[in-house]
């Protein structure tokens, strides 16, 4: 089966092009796209630690949609495992997260190995978006409504601690938030539940701890409890509550309590107690932060005994927190890396100083574009809600190094049965290549009413480009926002290259630069 590197729907072995985008379509799995004789495969929803989910029509109850996990046959080879036990403890564990039934958790409905050797899990496919997305696109969110996503995140691991399965890997891009009329977050449900123990062997009960695979830690290091970190150690529900409060102190913070690499998460989450919720947020009321704070103890036995005591108790703690909406605008809070320029809608709202953070007050209510840029780093460029409640939302930036950039674990595409909507777009004004939310109906700095798709935008007639580190410009630009340089600009002609060494254009096909003399490579 062939599937569009682009747009991810699925063809038959002999399509070459998408007939969509015409993008090369590229070989994905072995045989045709109807899966085990039942599951007709549409469209790659995304990837994930396992493997990849597709959409999927089952052939057996007409045209019902569900979501089709495929499982990479690295992960169930092992030094320690021979085929058949790999197999044999791939079915037990599928068979244990198909035996979950909960309201707010995703259904596993069936697995088994095609024809051509490819093991599946099928799921049921609903539509909504992650509590990642969610986050990234608000920031934090009010208390109250943060305990709300978070009892229903808690009924459904408790109900499935209760019959003795753990999550292990729980974290926002596994938590998906349905859509539903008249209701703000709609329907919460819990994805990938239990699946983590496919590929990797641990303890096999939420009561019973049990020697260690040697495969390694599984999980998302920022969301893993430290126990899950020491493979001397085994785990049980209390592991599952420390991404709980992991999830809880990011809805409200904007950021989980260590950040770094593996090893320094690795390290400090071992070593140190994370830092208490109030010295990052000191509008949260104590009682409530101190309930988030249980949870992220170090050692799990001075942590609640379940999942179903500790949400009681933020429940009890935040049933007096003051709900009453300001008629102020909002307040957007954005932390970044000192040097950092910040710009909202493509207007330069300041640079990051030694605090690491930047207030802006009185910002309107809506879909704004954030961008986030630093010299040497990719961009955070993201849309952004600001809500109308008035209360402070605060974005961490995700700046990452140019050379080999990857995304965190923590937000990479979840791999459960669950369809995020999209987020809006970005698009540029065709005039002056200013950027705004997608369904913009004109540009709020020249007046141009005709959009592009950033993916598709040409170079504007008047867009500038930094002669001293060559970034290109909005044509009104008064500095560079990125190296700082106030005069260094000159006219991007639309077509032509742009000499590396003193930033003059010149025509396409240019050998050397009339300017300097140098070689234009």
């Amino acid at each position: 089966m062939k599937e569009c590197g682009k747009c991810g729907t699925c063809f038959e072995d002999e399509i070459g092009d998408c007939p969509v985008d015409g993008t090369p379509a590229r070989l994905s799995l072995p045989g045709t796209r109807l899966l085990a004789k039942r599951y007709l495969l549409v469209k790659r929803l995304g990837k994930g630690a396992m493997g990849q989910v597709y959409l999927a029509n089952d052939r057996n109850l007409g045209t019902r949609e569900v979501a089709v996990k495929t499982v990479r046959q690295d992960i169930l080879n092992s030094d320690d495992l021979g085929e058949g036990e790999a197999i044999a403890r791939f079915e037990r564990e599928a068979k244990s997260a198909a035996s979950i039934r909960h309201p707010h958790i995703v259904d596993v409905t069936d697995f088994g190995e095609s024809e051509e050797g490819v093991f599946f899990l099928v799921m049921e496919y609903v539509e909504g978006e992650t509590l990642h997305r969610l986050l990234r696109r608000e920031g934090t969110l009010p208390i109250r409504r943060a305990v709300a996503i978070l009892r229903q995140i808690a009924d459904g691991v408790d109900a499935a601690h209760e019959i003795g399965i753990l999550h292990r890997d729980l974290k926002p891009a596994n938590i998906f938030i349905m859509q539903r009329k008249q209701q703000r977050d709609g329907f919460v449900k819990v994805g990938d539940f239990g699946l983590a123990k496919i590929i990797n062997q641990t303890a096999t009960h939420a009561g019973q701890a049990s020697a260690p695979s040697s495969r390694g830690i599984v999980g998302t290091p920022e969301f893993m409890a430290p126990e899950q970190m020491q493979p001397e150690l085994g785990v049980d529900v209390r592991c599952d509550l420390y991404a709980l409060g992991t999830i809880a102190f990011v809805m409200l913070t904007g950021r989980t309590p260590f950040t770094g690499d593996l090893m320094e998460l690795v390290m400090q989450k071992v070593i140190h107690d994370p830092p208490h919720l109030n010295t990052l947020r000191e509008d949260i009321p104590k009682d409530v932060a101190d309930v988030i704070m249980s949870a992220l103890a170090r050692d799990p036995a001075t942590r609640p005994n379940s999942v179903a005591e500790w949400i009681g108790n933020l429940e009890s703690a935040a049933s007096d927190v003051d709900q009453s909406s300001s008629k102020e605008k909002s307040l957007l809070t954005v932390h970044a890396p000192e040097g950092s320029e910040i710009y909202l809608n493509d207007e330069r709202k300041g640079s990051i100083g030694s605090s690491g953070r930047i207030i802006l007050r009185s910002v309107p209510a809506g879909t704004h574009i954030l961008r986030v840029a630093k010299t040497g780093e990719k961009d955070d460029e993201r849309v952004i809600e600001i809500r109308e409640d008035g209360e402070e939302q605060v974005i961490h930036a995700q700046l990452k190094h140019l050379p080999g950039s990857k995304p965190s674990p923590s937000q990479g595409t979840s791999s459960s049965g669950v369809a995020s909507s999209m987020l809006p777009g970005i698009v540029a004004c065709r005039r002056c290549g200013s950027r705004f939310a997608e369904g913009v109906q004109f540009c709020g700095r020249c007046g141009g009413r005709e959009f592009g798709a950033i993916a598709e935008e040409h170079v504007a007639s008047n867009a500038t480009i930094c002669q001293k580190c060559g970034v290109q410009l909005p044509g009104n630009a008064k500095f560079c926002g990125r190296c700082g340089s106030v005069t260094n600009t000159q006219p991007l002609q639309p077509v032509g290259i742009v000499c590396k060494s003193c930033g003059t254009n010149h025509r396409a096909g240019t050998k050397f630069c009339g300017k300097c003399g140098r070689p234009m490579v």
